[in-house]
């Protein structure tokens, strides 16, 4: 298994804990969300997993380290087209969805 280490330059921090990940899919949720979902900086893929498996939207991630962008690919088996290799900051949000 791959492990992904924190990046200081790039000020990465991953959430680990799957309780509030399991929170933040719930408010989604709870609300009614059914608009596209865009996560920044899926890291480890702590949070990216619970939406993928509880939403029915269309989603997508933006993670600038290559590192966690085959993590995500490899280990979580997250589907090519929902990964965007690419700094957020200099994204072209017309083309995300």
């Amino acid at each position: 298994m791959r492990y992904v280490k924190p990046k200081k330059h790039l000020g990465q921090h991953f959430l680990k804990d799957n309780s509030t990940a399991e929170r933040i899919v719930a408010a989604f949720l709870k609300n009614g969300m059914d608009n596209p979902v865009l996560e920044i900086g899926p890291g480890t893929g702590v949070l990216t997993t619970l939406l993928l498996s509880q939403l029915n939207t269309p989603f997508k991630v933006v993670e600038l380290d290559k590192e966690s962008v085959a993590f995500l690919l490899e280990e979580l088996n997250v589907n090519k087209s929902q990964v965007m290799a690419d700094d957020f900051l200099k994204t072209d949000f017309k083309e995300i969805f």
